[in-house]
């Protein structure tokens, strides 16, 4: 059975806290004690504050774990053993400040061994930290006494020994132990704050093989963490994936359980190996469609079953398009001929925290948010080795921390912790992956910067050891946060031949970066596209209902609005970038709505003018009433119907009368009854079919006492909106600006059920947020309205 070392930590971690570096442990288990022992060390850390996995924010607390491994040896002499062992560390004061009472011992799956932690003064125990310097000192092993900074330095003095069988033991031929201190990222703005770099030391192990004489020093790197806004993932739409290789970050499919070629994503030292009953074993990997040892797919097998690798390893197949994201693929029968799977990478973890994953990914676009995101599955559900070298599969075995996910004692081992890494820096942990027979998706969001264009992307194993910690990845991707975009006032307005049309599209995400748009036509059916005009921005966002929102205007001027520019097309393309909007791959915009101009053919202007529309709900029906003046000559009046706000149907006519210089006052009653919202425009046509249109009122089966039941938002040259009223009366309208004072007001009359009212002349004012307040009866209703800029 493999080894690893376990990332558990359930009972010691403290809320908004970081576990800071720990230094871990490369380990191959021997199958025999042997007489000279070999030596294994790492170094990690974890971050405590975020168990479920998030980015780095002032205030976190880190754990930082050095771990050494002893294989084989003994006590029987001091040539046997591993001698003068001891750890030197030194804390980043300027960013990090120490947690009292952290420093400790804990076995390969984070249990403490010791009753009480270490005191940090120099006494009689084996640590010592230093506040003033920030440096500090393990001596480790049999035999180790007090340590003194000031006296011992990296000396060999008071440092102990091991050997394979101390305690605690991994199946009795190694010694395993993690020393560990935590740390907690300051929180003074000055020191730290977003982008700043939190670098944790190197610190080393010092050890003696046998009787040697000389120093064997370990050769740790520092870690540098990026404090980083949490945003989750994504929130809008998202883009196409930019990861191209391994088919999109799939690993592909096909019948043979194991993928015949090597990944060139996987680093060295892990190197592949074809599935078997015990392999891919520590350092390996496998990509298959199936992760058993001898060709089984019944994953409800018991546990310590040779047909398991190890005899423990779930039995699963892949995720990619799996109908349940969480239960993904099963794993695919490959003794049936033709039959095919997707594939899966599967790491077999050890006690070094290598890389399982990097590429350089090109192409990308400044200033531009991207979510790296991965699926990952624990498939160690009885991996354990408990202190006293005993595996979860034998007798005595003493299970550690309750499970998380069946809140049963955990017999898994260690947990995968994976760090994902942006070039140089450690942006996002996963937390710690505890065995739930079910995949989980693990990722963060990055902004690139004015300029980048390219970044290196890595995941590294931050869990120490065998016992565990063995993992399956699958589906990874890189890909754009991109905002929502939404077309009014319908995706097929109508509008009479040779009139303007002003259309808009309402831009919110999640991020207000995307400022920058520009509007396009099509004449050929959306095949191609054209500016029009010139782009614009940037524009500043307004935040509403927790997403940044502003709204582009575009009025099609009468020269495009012929007869032959019916079906013509537009859209809006956005960026966060000029030279983001004029590249192809890195602007973004609808692609399944676009808008599409309806042209009614309405004739000259007609000698007739609307002087008031309106509409109620009476038994549920819609009652239309409007007014007229001038008719100078024989009119027509369609009633047209719609229950989407776009496609509307003539439902009735009503004749004119024909009488000049008169107030002429109709109605028309729908015979159908409302069950929700229904949209209605009137058509006002001569005998030689010269026509016009009403403006379109809303109605609904259920109105409010007293209500805004329809704003065109934004607005332009002129602010159209209704008031729905159960009872007439008069109500005084504002249009108020943002120092608080009233720029425009009517006091009107208001009739029961629903009124179209306007203020003209708006395009003076300056571009901005305003309210719209209707008084009525002593009850006030307030609307937030935008003055497009033009």
């Amino acid at each position: 059975m493999k080894t690893t070392l376990p990332y558990a930590f359930v009972g010691v971690l403290k809320k908004n806290t970081i576990c800071v570096l720990a230094l871990v442990v490369l380990l191959f288990l021997s199958q025999t004690l042997s007489a000279q022992p070999t030596v294994t060390t790492g170094k990690s850390y974890i971050n405590l504050t975020r168990p479920n996995g998030g980015t780095f924010f002032p205030g976190d607390t880190i754990e930082v774990r050095a771990t050494i491994a002893v294989s084989g040896g003994d006590n029987s002499s001091s040539a046997n053993r591993v001698n003068s062992i001891r750890y030197n560390d030194t804390l980043n004061l300027a960013k990090l400040a120490y947690i009292p009472n952290s420093l400790n011992i804990l076995n390969n799956e984070g249990r403490a061994q010791r009753a009480t932690p270490y005191t940090e003064a120099s006494d009689n125990d084996s640590a010592h930290y230093d506040p003033v310097t920030g440096r500090l000192r393990f001596n480790i092993g049999n035999g180790a006494g007090k340590a003194d900074l000031p006296t011992q330095g990296i000396s060999i003095t008071n440092a102990g020994s091991m050997w394979g069988a101390l305690f605690p033991t991994f199946y009795k031929g190694t010694c395993i132990r993690m020393y560990v201190y935590r740390v907690k990222i300051l929180t003074a703005a000055a020191v730290v704050n977003i982008d700043t770099t939190i670098r944790l030391s190197a610190g080393n192990f010092r050890y003696r093989i046998g009787n040697s004489v000389t120093d064997v020093v370990s050769n740790f790197s520092p870690y540098l963490i990026k404090i980083s806004p949490d945003f989750g993932l994504c929130s809008n739409a998202i883009g196409a994936n930019a990861l191209i290789s391994e088919s999109g970050g799939t690993f592909g499919s096909g019948h043979n359980r194991n993928r015949t070629t090597t990944s060139a994503l996987v680093p060295l030292p892990y190197t592949r190996k074809m599935f078997s009953s015990n392999t891919p074993n520590d350092n390996f990997y496998g990509i298959a469609n199936n992760t058993s040892g001898t060709w089984g797919f019944n994953n409800d097998i018991s546990q310590n079953n040779p047909i398991r690798v190890f005899n423990v390893w779930e039995i699963t197949g892949d995720h990619t398009g799996a109908a349940s994201l969480t239960s993904g693929n099963p794993p695919t029968d490959t003794t049936i001929a033709g039959s095919i799977g997707g594939y899966a990478l599967i790491i077999n973890a050890s006690y070094e925290t290598n890389y399982a994953f990097s590429q350089t990914i090109t192409s990308l676009c400044e200033n531009t948010y991207y979510e790296f995101s991965a699926w990952f599955k624990n498939i160690c559900r009885r991996c354990s080795c408990d202190s006293s070298g005993t595996g979860a599969n034998q007798a005595g075995y003493k299970p550690g921390t309750i499970n998380p996910v069946f809140g049963t004692p955990d017999s898994s081992g260690v947990r995968p912790n994976l760090t994902f890494k942006i070039d140089s820096f450690d942006y996002y942990t996963t937390g710690n992956m505890p065995f739930s027979k079910e995949w989980v998706k693990k990722g963060f969001i990055y902004r690139t910067h004015p300029g980048q264009t390219s970044f290196t992307i890595t995941i590294r194993n931050n869990a120490p050891g065998g016992g565990g910690n063995d993992w399956a990845i699958d589906d990874i991707g890189v890909a754009t946060c991109l905002p929502n975009m939404k077309y009014s006032p319908s995706l097929t307005p109508n509008v009479c031949n040779n009139n303007a049309l002003t259309i808009y599209d309402t831009v919110r995400s999640f991020f207000n970066n995307y400022v920058y748009y520009q509007w396009q036509r099509s004449t050929d059916g959306g095949t191609t596209w054209v500016n029009i005009g010139a782009p614009a921005g940037p524009v500043v966002p307004t935040l509403v209902g927790g997403n940044w929102q502003y709204v582009a205007a575009y009025t099609v001027p009468p020269t495009m609005t012929y007869p032959g520019n019916a079906g013509d097309k537009y859209r809006v393309i956005v960026a966060t970038s000029t030279t983001n909007l004029s590249d192809v791959n890195c602007r973004s915009t609808d692609a399944t709505n676009t808008v599409t101009l309806s042209v009614t053919i309405c004739g000259p202007i007609l000698n007739v003018n609307m002087a008031s529309y309106s509409g109620m709900v009476a038994d549920r029906k819609a009652n239309l009433k409007w007014t007229t003046t001038a008719e100078e000559e024989q009119y027509y009046f369609d009633i047209e119907k719609s229950l989407d706000g776009s496609s509307f149907t003539v439902i009735g006519t009503v004749n004119g009368y024909n009488n000049s210089g008169q107030i002429n006052q109709y109605n028309f009653i729908d015979p159908t009854e409302l069950s929700s919202k229904a949209f209605y425009r009137v058509r006002m046509r001569t005998i030689d079919n010269r026509n016009t249109y009403s403006r379109i009122l809303e109605l609904s089966a259920d109105t409010e006492p007293f209500s805004f039941s329809s704003v065109i938002n934004p607005f332009a040259n002129t602010l159209y909106f209704d008031i729905s009223s159960v009872k007439t009366g008069m109500v005084k309208v504002e249009l108020i600006d943002h120092f608080g004072m009233p720029i425009r007001k009517k006091v009107m009359d208001i009739r029961e059920g629903v009124n179209q009212f306007s203020f003209d002349n708006t395009s003076i004012l300056p571009p901005g947020m305003y309210i719209l307040r209707a008084q009525m009866d002593g009850v006030v209703i307030t609307k937030k309205v935008m003055k497009q800029v033009q």
